[in-house]
């Protein structure tokens, strides 16, 4: 098979997986036992998937609670902002339900309040607010000067001496393209100073997703999560992040400032301003190629290295 023919397979299989994810399918809130005793306004059902180890990965289950709020939400009402809490580890390999409540419908705003149960048990809360777009003073922090992305080299370049992490990274990847600009994932450069340091990438859905906003939505949480809490584990400090270390999300932030299309490459700015007691703050801004500032994300976690477990 030539290259471009496997790109276009894997472009094909990597929609078809994203779409999948975030397809939910409509559960019967009465066949869900739980002691919630607020009005539900919908109840989904998202499928988990068998790749990487069974803790369920944090952006995926943000992304399909965030997919299941906006179901309940009228047409035309895109989403800004996202507030997420991991209370319990999830198996990846076990579908979530998701128990959407309707916290409010206003004129111009609907928020909403999900719960995710696996077993009948809660693991996650998300808070969205949806906003129709209005008019009023405007800026923003510009973009980093980069080279763009057919400049940057490919993960298979830049972690060709390591095969074996090569894989993991493309595992936590799956169906995005990502071309990492500075050290490969899990390494730091000499001379970094803790809280200064970087990680940049671009980063993109790599098949055409459908014309669905709220798809591009779910799928850019999705990527959110990817490479952030990595940024507070290597990122000044002399450790590396190695196959004993874990990063455990704590809580998921998310700003959508514009809209964007997740397929098409966005540049993640990542840094982490703190890290103490055992967890670590990390933020990120993600810009589409013509320097608009498209979203905002900060995550939270535990910092579990060998040495300190």
């Amino acid at each position: 098979m030539s290259g471009g023919a496997a790109a276009v397979d894997r472009g094909r299989a990597a929609v078809e997986e994203v779409v999948g994810l975030l397809d939910l399918a409509t559960v019967d809130p009465a066949t869900v036992s739980t002691d919630r005793l607020v009005p539900v306004a919908g109840a989904y059902s998202g499928r988990g998937t068998a790749r990487g180890t069974t803790r369920r990965y944090g952006g995926l289950i943000a992304a399909q609670a965030l997919t299941a709020a906006a179901h309940t939400v009228r047409p035309g009402r895109p989403v800004h902002s996202l507030h997420a809490y991991f209370t319990r580890p999830g198996d990846s390999r076990r579908p979530v339900t998701y128990l959407v409540e309707a916290l409010r419908d206003g004129p111009a705003m609907s928020t909403r309040r999900v719960v995710a149960l696996q077993r009948d048990t809660p693991i996650f809360f998300l808070t969205a607010s949806f906003h129709d777009p209005g008019t009023g003073p405007a800026h923003q922090r510009p973009a980093p000067e980069v080279p763009p992305p057919h400049e940057v080299p490919t993960l298979d370049r830049l972690l060709a001496h390591a095969p074996d992490r090569l894989a993991a990274v493309q595992d936590m990847l799956f169906a995005f393209d990502a071309r990492y600009l500075g050290p490969p994932p899990g390494e730091r450069t000499d001379g970094e100073r803790a809280g200064e340091a970087h990680r940049r990438a671009w980063v993109r859905v790599a098949g055409r997703l459908p014309n669905d906003a709220s798809l591009h939505a779910g799928a850019l949480v999705l990527v959110s999560d990817l490479p952030l809490l990595l940024s507070a584990m290597v990122a000044g400090h002399a450790t590396e992040w190695g196959p004993g270390d874990l990063g455990v999300s704590i809580d998921h932030t998310v700003w959508f400032h514009r809209p964007c299309r997740a397929d098409e490459w966005l540049l993640y700015d990542c840094g982490s301003p703190w890290a103490a007691a055992g967890r670590g703050l990390a933020t990120g801004r993600l810009y589409a190629r013509d320097g608009d500032l498209v979203a905002t994300v900060a995550q939270e976690g535990l910092l579990l290295t060998r040495s300190a477990r």
